[in-house]
């Protein structure tokens, strides 16, 4: 059960709205950057490493704060100990959990993008104009390499404008899908100009060149890529050992797969894990087989084993030989996601053919109004 620091506001000046980065001083044994979103309500987004985002709750986003001032932790207790009205010993151990956090997440880069229970309150407003934590980016609709280029797909410049747009709505993390993401050329260019800016990116992918071709992979993690979503089917005779150059990196990897009806597929699930994915995602891949999925569903979940339910979809729309897809039966609670087309216009993530306008010609608070 995760904690949630104790302090009580007292009268202080609100922390300074704006983005704030940090980097380890080069005597630090443990290397690490820190990019951090101080929002209106005074909580925070915090990006460490631009491979893990942590929702901060005033305290904590006090305390990140004065650490991109270059305040010593012992600076950042006196500062905090005026501002709030709080024991010393309940402070300072508030703070012991802040830093070992973040080191924790420094230390280990083969985890999970997004911590939503990190030890911190999650606070957030009920305004309509919420930034999301997440947005998709879909590069391309192109599933083959012998499909014409299509004119409605923007350019690596362009993408690269909406790509700055989005970060500085103050949006942490973005996922690159398709169609099949590979196959645009500056995909790895893309990724290299996200983590400059120090966002959390993500692919969703099929193509088999993720495990055969050890250069091209290499050629992503180099660029700052944090995890991988990587789309798999048992029902073609793809063996998980084939995932096993991927899953040796450090890469959070999640392996997504259709259920059929009558499919058994618990004893392949538990081997993907033992074999080093971190987490699954499937679904329904007809309408009748949602009974297999939700046993499936209970199964992993008597094992402890993650599965994710909020992840996008690709484009279907040229890819005439898969079934239409059904997404699972999820939580009214998953954050509302929206996703940006190869032409530059918005939707919701869940609702793909309502297009609320273009990121081209509006700002993020534009779109989700609209929305």
């Amino acid at each position: 059960m995760p904690q949630t620091l104790r302090a009580t506001p007292a009268q202080f000046q609100p922390t300074p709205l704006g983005f704030y980065t940090y980097h380890t001083p080069e005597e630090d044994p443990l290397q690490y950057r820190l990019h951090l979103r101080v929002l209106p309500d005074e909580t925070g987004v915090l990006i460490v490493n631009a491979m893990s985002v942590l929702r901060l709750n005033p305290t904590a986003t006090y305390f990140a704060w004065l650490k991109m001032q270059g305040k010593t932790d012992d600076e950042i207790l006196s500062y905090s100990l005026k501002r709030y009205k709080v024991e010393e010993n309940a402070l300072k151990a508030d703070l012991e959990r802040f830093e070992q956090e973040i080191r924790s997440i420094g230390s280990n880069p083969d985890q999970a993008p997004t911590l939503t229970n990190t030890g911190f309150d999650t606070v957030s407003t009920e305004t309509p104009s919420d930034l999301p934590l997440r947005v998709n980016f879909c590069l391309t609709k192109r599933w083959q390499v012998q499909e014409s280029f299509d004119d409605h797909e923007l350019s690596k410049d362009q993408w690269k404008t909406l790509i700055k747009k989005t970060f500085d709505a103050g949006i942490p993390q973005v996922i690159f899908m398709g169609g099949e993401p590979t196959l645009r050329d500056d995909l790895v260019e893309l990724l290299r100009y996200t983590e400059e800016l120090g966002m959390v990116s993500g692919l969703l992918s099929a193509s088999p060149r993720l495990y055969q071709d050890p250069a091209y992979l290499d050629s992503l993690l180099d660029s700052g890529l944090d995890h991988l979503i990587i789309e798999f089917d048992p029902q073609i005779e793809q063996d998980a050992k084939l995932l096993k150059p991927i899953f040796a990196e450090d890469l959070f990897t999640c392996v997504r797969f259709p259920v059929h009806r009558q499919s058994d597929l618990y004893s392949w699930a538990l081997e993907l894990m033992n074999s080093g994915a971190n987490a699954l995602s499937f679904y329904a891949a007809e309408l009748d087989a949602n009974d297999q999925a939700a046993y499936l569903s209970q199964q992993m979940t008597n094992q402890g084993i993650p599965i994710e339910n909020d992840l996008p979809f690709p484009s279907l729309s040229s890819q005439k030989q898969i079934v239409k897809l059904f997404s699972p039966e999820v939580s009214e609670h998953i954050p509302i996601y929206y996703t940006v087309w190869p032409d530059g216009s918005v939707t919701r993530q869940d609702f793909p053919n309502n297009v609320s306008g273009s990121l081209i010609n509006n700002d993020w608070q534009e779109l989700i109004v609209k929305s």
